[in-house]
């Protein structure tokens, strides 16, 4: 079961982004994010977080519409996305895409690519994806549908990440160890239309940039 989320950052409503909304199984507003799903004329199956940051009046046509609440305190130890994300987990969610993750504040951003590590210990596929990058956390092998010119970076999420080998890129990879704060595995293009991504340890950032 595929959930989509949506946070309060910025999304611009590319014809990819409203085809992963329409297709969802289940589409969940996390406070402010609702608002994307609004001129998409889209009802969340869910709203989660505080309710500080969403607009009154789309606060009051959910409730109108009777659609469930998840509501918490604005004093809380867990981000609005980070309620959302565990709400997923638990009602079996089998992959989870976040939107409106990205841009805005550095620390909301990283904070919200640092949460995808939630979904490794049980095996749930996830990323946080906007108009222009899907970025996913790994440490499995991961493979990746795209085009041609595409971009795809790597970034160490642990000290070392050891056995990293790629395929469909414009630099390969065989049986490689990247260490954390490297560059090494950034700005790699795709010559096919898969890339695939193998490692033995370690756990991955992997960047799939969408060619313009």
């Amino acid at each position: 079961m595929h959930w989509v989320l949506l946070a309060n950052g910025p999304l611009d409503l590319t014809h990819n982004i409203r085809t992963l909304i329409a297709t969802a199984d289940r589409v969940v507003g996390v406070d402010g994010g609702s608002r994307h799903l609004a001129p998409l004329s889209i009802i969340p199956h869910l709203a989660v977080g505080d309710m500080d940051s969403i607009p009154e009046d789309l606060l009051a046509s959910y409730r109108d519409a009777g659609v469930e609440m998840d509501l918490h305190p604005p004093k809380k130890d867990a981000t609005d996305l980070e309620l959302a994300l565990e709400l997923a987990l638990e009602r079996g969610a089998t992959r989870i895409s976040i939107l409106g993750g990205t841009g805005g504040r550095l620390d909301h951003t990283l904070g919200n690519l640092f949460l995808l590590s939630r979904c490794l210990p049980v095996g749930i596929p996830a990323c946080v994806m906007d108009e222009g990058q899907c970025v996913h956390l790994t440490d499995q092998p991961l493979t990746l549908n795209g085009s041609v010119g595409d971009t795809l970076s790597l970034l160490p999420a642990t000290a070392e990440v050891h056995g990293v080998t790629l395929s469909g890129l414009e630099y390969p990879l065989r049986d490689a160890t990247l260490t954390f704060g490297t560059s090494w595995g950034m700005s790699n293009i795709f010559t096919e239309t898969t890339a695939t991504v193998t490692l033995r340890s370690g756990r991955l950032f992997v960047f799939h940039l969408y060619r313009p």
